[in-house]
């Protein structure tokens, strides 16, 4: 270990930092500790809006580009600004988010001679069980490469059970693979001061507009509902190429003046959402392709905002909701039992209150975002400690 007063350098590689979705990337680097990250990206996007980090580009969205680098970087993988930075700042880790991403990360861990560890978040391990494996480019290059990957890999972090599961299932080792949770900030999402007192229930659903997420789901479970004589109003956050279609099915279900369409909000403004909302509808599913979430962060801070939360049997959702104590689980595709659920906390405002109590203390107790990244830097610490031992490096 490294006095005290010294901080170890990790190198986060997450080849687009970042979009919006990916909130949990920027609260994870900004509660570390006792290392000091530095990002290496291909593109760097949305700076305005994730600040106070080190971050190494190939090229910046919107300016300034550098198309021809970029595009050779996207081809090859190299950069020789990546090459200048890791021979300058003598890294003692490289931390890949997503399993395709490392990819770009492999040539520069093997040649700096670097431990390695791998955040796995869905996608990248469902793709590997998948056919588009076999016919999107991006995707069978890193199934072509995955024997190579899982062998200079020192650990993979899965976010959920089912993720390790899986990954185990296309050839990891399972002494490879643990299952770390993602924290959240408890100081940034807290109950509202006061009660709400919405003389209508407000429902909420957040998500890009894409099958895994189940919006479609969640739509005819809100009809029943509201056939059923529950009152209720439906803010859906979130945009993508399926928008026309959910439209049209609120519209079809005879539910439009009860469902707004927020479009894309920033994390504050999702946070102020949650804020004033009394249920939150995570309808979440496989997809035709093999995609799922593994443990939707957006669940977990209305959890720790005391917001009950209807989510499916899907991914790492069980780990967030203890069902009926801090919210409900129903099988996926169940349209019937997420809209007796719904029912269920629409008809019960002293429900909706207690099972909110218990989701905060849920969050406190297994989600703490200073913890969960305590956590992660003792998984560095370990890992470097390895990698030293088995090429006989001095560990101090």
């Amino acid at each position: 270990m490294p006095p005290n007063n010294v901080r170890r350098k990790v190198a986060l590689i997450r080849t687009n930092f970042l979009p919006y979705s990916e909130t949990f990337i920027h609260d994870e680097l900004r509660h570390h500790q006792r290392y000091n990250a530095t990002v290496m990206a291909r593109q760097h996007r949305n700076a305005d809006r994730f600040t106070g980090h080190r971050v190494v580009a190939v090229e910046s969205i919107p300016a300034p580009r550098q198309r021809l680098a970029s595009a050779l970087f996207g081809l090859t993988g190299y950069s020789r600004l990546w090459h200048r930075t890791f021979q300058a700042e003598n890294f003692d880790i490289v931390h890949v988010h997503f399993g395709h991403n490392a990819l770009y990360a492999l040539p520069y861990v093997e040649k700096y001679d670097l431990p390695l560890v791998i955040s796995l978040h869905g996608r990248d391990v469902s793709t590997l069980h998948s056919r588009d494996r076999y016919y999107r480019p991006e995707y069978t290059l890193y199934w072509q490469r995955r024997l190579r990957l899982f062998a200079r890999t020192h650990l993979f972090l899965a976010a959920s059970d089912e993720l390790r599961d899986l990954i185990v299932a296309a050839g990891c080792p399972p002494d490879k693979v643990v299952v770390h949770r993602l924290g959240i900030d408890l100081n940034r999402f807290q109950p509202p001061a006061s009660p709400r007192q919405n003389e209508t229930p407000q429902v909420l659903m957040v998500g890009r507009f894409v099958e895994k997420k189940g919006h479609l789901y969640g739509f005819n479970a809100a009809a029943l509902a509201r056939a059923a004589g529950c009152d209720f109003a439906l803010k859906v956050v979130g945009d993508g190429a399926l928008m026309p279609r959910y439209r049209a099915e609120v519209s079809r279900l005879g539910i439009s003046d009860a469902v707004t369409f927020t479009g894309p909000l920033s994390h504050e403004a999702v946070r102020e959402q949650l804020l004033s909302s009394d249920i939150m509808l995570a309808p979440s599913v496989v997809a035709r392709n093999g995609d799922r979430d593994s443990g939707l962060i957006v669940a977990k801070e209305a959890a720790a905002c005391a917001v009950p939360v209807i989510g499916t049997l899907h991914g790492g959702i069980p780990d967030i909701i203890e069902d009926e104590k801090t919210g409900f689980l129903v099988p996926e595709r169940d349209v019937d039992a997420l809209a007796d659920r719904l029912k269920r906390l629409l008809k019960d405002a002293s429900l909706r209150r207690q099972m909110g109590t218990s989701a905060r203390q849920h969050m406190e107790k297994n989600y703490n975002i200073v913890e969960r990244v305590n956590a992660l830097e003792d998984i560095y610490d370990h890992a470097i400690a390895e990698h030293r031992r088995a090429r006989r490096i001095p560990t101090s």
